[in-house]
């Protein structure tokens, strides 16, 4: 079994699902723009709170929640509390671009 690190020290292994991860903490009053991606998006809230913005619909999210975000859905997040979060992006579609896109 292998071990992914979130530096690169130790890569995730091209079989994986999951292509890309990492940790996010967020101060009170961050505000993320609104954005989508080539891959569907998956954070798990660690703690802290905030208000998730996807496709138009808002949706309060603290510990323990998932936030399950398909591919090309534009989101944006407002943290009211210090929030911790671990991300992790599913493979790109063909031809797709990495990171943040805006419309």
């Amino acid at each position: 079994m292998p071990i992914a690190k979130p530096n690169g020290e130790s890569p995730i292994p091209d079989w994986s699902e999951i292509i890309h991860y990492g940790l996010n903490t967020r101060e009170p009053g961050d505000d993320l723009e609104p954005h989508y991606h080539d891959a569907n998006e998956y954070w798990f809230i660690i703690s802290g709170r905030g208000t998730c913005i996807t496709e138009g619909d808002s949706y309060e999210i603290g510990p323990g929640d998932m936030v399950l975000t398909r591919m090309g859905d534009e989101h944006s997040l407002v943290a009211h509390e210090r929030m911790v979060s671990v991300y992790a992006y599913g493979p790109l579609k063909p031809g797709g671009v990495f990171g943040h896109l805006h419309r």
